[in-house]
């Protein structure tokens, strides 16, 4: 029996942990550390093909911080 190495529920809910992380603070190489994670666990989703729902709007990193795989997976028509 195989199962999926990162499921999407348990990536998903990662990503609420990091952006609680995220707002918990205003040093700048932690924000960016937290962004790079954040981004990394995107790019897992996207790369499940199983990414059904985008994520809470406080499981969001601001705009200016999000990855933009996220944009590109979730508003592909928007311009960047």
């Amino acid at each position: 029996m195989t199962s999926d190495p990162a499921p999407r529920s348990d990536t998903s809910h990662q990503l609420g942990v990091l952006a609680m992380r995220f707002r918990r603070t205003r040093d700048e190489a932690v924000r960016r550390a937290i962004a790079a994670e954040y981004a990394r666990e995107v790019q897992r989703l996207i790369e499940t093909g199983n990414w059904a729902e985008a994520p809470a709007f406080e499981d969001q990193l601001p705009d200016e911080w999000m990855p933009e795989a996220f944009f590109a997976y979730w508003c592909p028509e928007s311009p960047t």
